[in-house]
């Protein structure tokens, strides 16, 4: 997610290349970004200091060494942005000896710049400390301010997770498609398209899912036939209810 959030930022005209410090003890990561441009170094150092704005994207289980290492480098004008799923503002703040500190959970989209970033940022981060957050979030996609901390937890299990509920489906869809007869790609392309149609269909058109899928469901026809299946063996459920396990697992990791 850190290379995604360097590649927009650099795609979009945010920031030059050569503005992006990032300190990573893997050489592969280090390479990758010195392709794009980006000044790299093994280890954290002083002039992580001159950062407006400082990123976290390490594993949850790596944070406590990366937020030791970091405290005490950081100036009051800094932000620090983390986008570590379940580490709470608090454990955040006393890592880092810093309290201008906002979450972030962005999703894998951010790639290509249609990502779902939704942040929250606790009243120590000054106006302009999150206009710059909402200026770097904006470069991978779209940015939603959380009115609690809570909803970053949430907005893991739904839009940070989501992307895999998303190709879980495409899985079984594409399965249905070649036993009747399509080839993997044919069955793929007809999967993309319908998702990708469907999607910009919903947005373009502001109606709710439960509409469009009216719309499209006719009285004792193919559509009707082929949810009743899907309804019979609780897959809206099933899926309602993986969003709510993720919720709780992001808490999980948040102890």
């Amino acid at each position: 997610m850190g290379r995604a959030l360097a590649e927009a930022l650099i795609r979009r005209g945010v920031s030059e290349a050569k503005a992006i410090l990032v300190f990573d003890p893997a050489a592969e990561a280090r390479e990758q970004a010195q392709k794009l441009g980006c000044v790299t170094a093994g280890a954290l150092d002083a002039r992580v200091g001159q950062a407006a704005v400082v990123v976290l994207a390490v594993k949850p289980q790596q944070s406590p060494p990366v937020l030791a290492a970091l405290k005490g480098l950081l100036g009051p004008d800094q932000v620090a942005v983390s986008i570590m799923a379940g580490v709470p503002l608090q454990r955040l703040r006393e890592g880092l000896g810093h309290a201008a500190v906002v979450r972030v959970m962005p999703n894998t989209p951010a790639q290509i710049g249609l990502g779902m970033n939704v942040y929250f940022a606790p009243p120590e981060v000054s106006a302009r400390q999150r206009e710059a957050v909402e200026r770097l979030l904006a470069a991978s996609g779209e940015v939603l301010a959380a009115r609690s901390e809570d909803a970053i937890d949430a907005a893991t299990a739904v839009s940070g997770s989501g992307p895999a509920y998303v190709y879980y489906v495409a899985e079984h869809w594409m399965r249905g498609a070649v036993k009747l007869g399509f080839s993997e790609d044919e069955a793929r392309r007809l999967v993309q398209q319908t998702l990708a149609g469907a999607t910009a269909l919903w947005k373009s058109q502001g109606l709710p899912a439960a509409t469009l899928r009216e719309q499209v469901t006719s009285k004792g026809g193919t559509t009707a036939a082929a949810l009743e299946v899907v309804g019979a063996r609780g897959v809206g459920d099933a899926l309602a209810a993986g969003v709510e396990r993720a919720y709780r697992r992001a808490k999980e990791l948040g102890r």
